[in-house]
């Protein structure tokens, strides 16, 4: 897997982690987790993009991938 794809991947993660906990309404950004967790749209009443979760993730599908086709 190639590091563009891997990084696609990993901000598709990064945005639907912290949506799916719930938002900001939700335990994301009340807990450890709000570490690295940015609002990219200031206007949006609940977007969330968590960095870090993106930035690992990302690492993590192309070990995997590329142990995996290896």
């Amino acid at each position: 897997m190639k590091w563009l794809a891997a990084l696609l991947l990993g901000a598709i993660v990064g945005f639907l982690v912290p949506m799916i906990f719930g938002g900001e309404a939700g335990f994301w950004l009340h807990a450890w987790t709000k570490v690295g967790t940015i609002r990219p749209l200031v206007g949006s009443p609940g977007l969330l993009f968590s960095i870090p979760l993106a930035l690992g993730s990302a690492f993590i599908f192309r070990l995997f991938f590329n142990w995996h086709s290896g």
